[in-house]
C-alpha cells in the first residue's frame, strides 16, 4: 500500500522534470539553431554585399579600360596618319631627287661610250695622259672643280715592316720611280705651260682644303667656347649640363670656308711659306680682320701642316738601315770580352740572389740619373767621321750638313747599277721566252695541220682583234702577217722588246724602227705602214 503510493508518486515527479527538463533542452536548440541560422543569414548577406561590391567595381575597370584602348586606338591611328605622311614627302623627295638625277644622265647620254670600238677610240695616248700621268685627271666632260675635298682625306701609312731599307735599297727605288716617270709621262704632252697651269690647280686645290679645314677647326672651338660659357653656374646655383654640340658645323662648307678665309686674312702663315723669314716675334694683331705683323715677302710655297715642318719632308720619318761593320778584333780580344761577360753576369746573379725585397724596392726607387739624349750620343756606330774624311770644312760644307739618309757612296751607287743590269737582263730574258713560245706554238701547229692548211688556219703571229682592226681601217692583214713571218728570231725580239716600251713621238728626228737590226726598206715601210694604222 503505502510505499507502492510513494514509489508512483516518486515516478510522476521524475517524469515532470525529465519532462521539463527535455522542453527546457528542446527550447534552448531551437534558440541555438535560431542564432546560427541568423549568423549565417548575415554571413551570407556579408558575402553578397562584398561580391556586388567587387562587380561593380569589375565594371568600372572594364568600362575605364575601354575608354583607355579606345583612346590609345585614336592615338596610334594619328600616330600612323602621321608616318604616313611623312613617309609620302620622303617618298616624293626622293622621287623628284631620282628624276632629278635621270634627266641629269640623260642630257649627257649622248656623250657615253657604248661599244668597245667608242672606249678603244676615246682612250688615245694624250688621254691616257690626262688621266693617269697626274691626280684628279678627266676626260670626256671639263673638271666641274678644283676637287679641294680630295686633298681633305690624304692617307699616311707608317712602314710596319721589320726590315729597314738600306741607302742602296731607297737609291735602287728612286731611279725605278724615276725611270717610271720618264717611261709613262710624255714630255712632249707634258709642256712647261701645260705643267705651270696643272700644278697652279693643284696648289689652289690645297689651298682651298686647308683653308676649310682650318674655318672648320675654328667654328668647333668657337662652338666649344659658346657651350662652356652656357653651362657655366654661379655659386649659389646648382651645376648645369653641358648642351649637346650641333653636327651642323661639320655639314656647312661655305661657312667653314668663310671662316677659313678670315683666318688667312689673318695670319697667312699658316697657310703659305714666305721667302723672308720671320725674324721679327711680335703677334699679329686678333682684333683686324687683316694681317698686320711684319713684312713676310713673296710666298714660294703651300705650307703643308704635315710635311713643311718634318726634317725629312715627309709624314713619318723614313728609317735607313745599314749593315753592320765587321769585327775587326784579335781572338784574343773577343776571348777576353767573352770572359769578362761570363764574369759580369755571375756576379750580377750572386748580387740578385743575396737581395731582399727591400733592396729590391730600394733599387726602384734610385736614381738613374738625366734621360739619355740620343742626338749627343757619342757610343754608337757613327758613320760621320768616314764620311767627312777627305772632305774641305768650306768647300764642302753642303756635303758634311748633308743628312744621314741622302748619303749615298760609291758602292751603293755600283750595286745600283749591278742591280739593274739584272734586272733589265731578266726582262730581256722573258721577252725572249715569250718570243720563243710564240714561236714553237706556232711551227707545232703548223706540223699539226700540214703546210697547206697552215697558211689558212688561226695558228698565226697576229691574234684575231688585231686582224679585225686591220679589216677594220681597210688593211689587208694576210699582208702584214707575211710580213711578221718574214722578220728573224733576233728581228722579232727587237720587235717585241720595242713594242713594251713605245711611243710614237718618244724619239726625235728618228723612227723607233731604225733599232732594228737587218730590216729592209721595205720591211721598215710595212711596219711603218702597220704602226700608222
Amino acid at each position: 500500500g503505502y510505499r507502492e503510493r510513494r514509489r508512483a508518486a516518486y515516478n510522476r515527479q521524475v517524469s515532470m522534470l525529465r519532462r521539463e527538463y527535455m522542453d527546457e533542452y528542446q527550447r534552448h536548440q531551437q534558440q541555438d539553431e535560431a542564432q546560427q541560422e541568423a549568423e549565417r543569414q548575415e554571413i551570407t548577406r556579408r558575402r553578397l554585399e562584398r561580391q556586388r561590391a567587387k562587380n561593380e567595381r569589375s565594371v568600372e575597370n572594364t568600362l575605364r579600360q575601354e575608354e583607355l584602348r579606345r583612346q590609345t586606338q585614336l592615338a596610334f591611328e594619328d600616330h600612323l596618319r602621321a608616318q604616313q605622311e611623312k613617309r609620302d614627302a620622303k617618298k616624293d623627295l626622293y622621287t623628284r631627287a631620282q628624276q632629278m638625277l635621270v634627266d641629269e644622265l640623260e642630257e649627257e647620254a649622248h656623250l657615253w661610250l657604248t661599244t668597245s670600238e667608242e672606249v678603244e677610240a676615246a682612250f688615245t695616248p694624250e688621254a691616257e695622259q690626262l688621266l693617269w700621268a697626274r691626280p684628279q685627271g678627266v676626260i670626256g666632260v671639263p673638271n666641274p672643280s678644283l676637287d679641294s675635298h680630295f686633298w681633305q682625306y690624304e692617307c699616311h701609312t707608317w712602314d710596319m715592316s721589320k726590315t729597314y731599307k738600306t741607302h742602296q735599297d731607297i737609291l735602287l727605288e728612286e731611279y725605278e720611280e724615276e725611270v717610271y716617270r720618264k717611261t709613262n709621262i710624255d714630255p712632249e704632252f707634258w709642256t712647261p705651260e701645260r705643267v705651270a697651269a696643272r700644278n697652279e690647280l693643284e696648289a689652289k686645290a690645297k689651298l682651298r682644303a686647308n683653308v676649310r679645314l682650318e674655318g672648320r677647326r675654328s667654328l668647333l672651338m668657337r662652338q666649344k667656347e659658346y657651350l662652356e660659357e652656357e653651362s657655366q653656374t654661379g655659386e649659389a646655383e646648382p651645376p648645369k649640363p653641358q648642351p649637346i654640340p650641333s653636327l651642323g658645323v661639320l655639314a656647312n662648307t661655305k661657312a667653314q670656308e668663310k671662316e677659313g678665309a678670315e683666318v688667312l686674312f689673318k695670319d697667312p702663315t699658316q697657310f703659305f711659306i714666305f721667302d723672308r723669314d720671320n725674324q721679327d716675334d711680335s703677334p699679329s694683331s686678333a682684333e683686324s680682320d687683316s694681317y698686320s705683323g711684319p713684312s713676310l715677302g713673296v710666298p714660294i710655297a703651300l705650307r703643308d701642316p704635315l710635311r713643311s715642318n718634318s726634317p725629312q719632308g715627309r709624314v713619318f720619318p723614313r728609317a735607313v738601315g745599314k749593315m753592320p761593320k765587321p769585327d775587326m778584333r784579335t781572338e784574343k780580344e773577343k776571348k777576353r770580352q767573352e770572359r769578362e761577360e761570363k764574369l759580369w753576369a755571375a756576379a750580377q746573379a750572386q748580387s740578385r740572389s743575396q737581395m731582399d725585397e727591400i733592396d729590391l724596392a730600394a733599387d726602384e726607387d734610385a736614381d738613374v740619373g738625366e734621360p739619355l739624349d740620343y742626338d749627343k750620343n757619342e757610343d754608337w756606330d757613327s758613320d760621320d767621321e768616314e764620311w767627312v774624311k777627305g772632305l774641305d770644312p768650306d768647300i764642302d760644307s753642303e756635303l758634311i750638313e748633308m743628312p744621314r739618309e741622302l748619303r749615298y757612296r760609291e758602292e751603293d751607287i755600283d750595286w745600283v747599277i749591278e742591280s739593274l743590269e739584272t734586272k733589265a737582263r731578266n726582262m730581256e730574258n722573258h721577252v725572249r721566252n715569250s718570243v720563243n713560245s710564240m714561236e714553237q706554238e706556232l711551227r707545232s701547229r703548223k706540223e699539226r695541220r700540214g703546210s697547206v692548211e697552215a697558211e689558212s688556219d688561226d695558228g698565226s703571229i697576229l691574234d684575231q682583234a688585231t686582224r679585225e682592226k686591220l679589216s677594220a681601217a681597210g688593211a689587208d692583214a694576210d699582208k702584214y702577217e707575211k710580213l711578221l713571218q718574214s722578220l728573224s728570231h733576233d728581228q722579232l725580239l727587237s720587235l717585241f722588246a720595242l713594242g713594251a716600251d713605245q711611243r710614237s713621238d718618244s724619239m726625235e728626228g728618228e723612227h723607233p724602227f731604225q733599232s732594228i737590226p737587218g730590216l729592209s726598206d721595205e720591211q721598215r715601210s710595212g711596219l711603218v705602214e702597220m704602226e700608222a694604222i
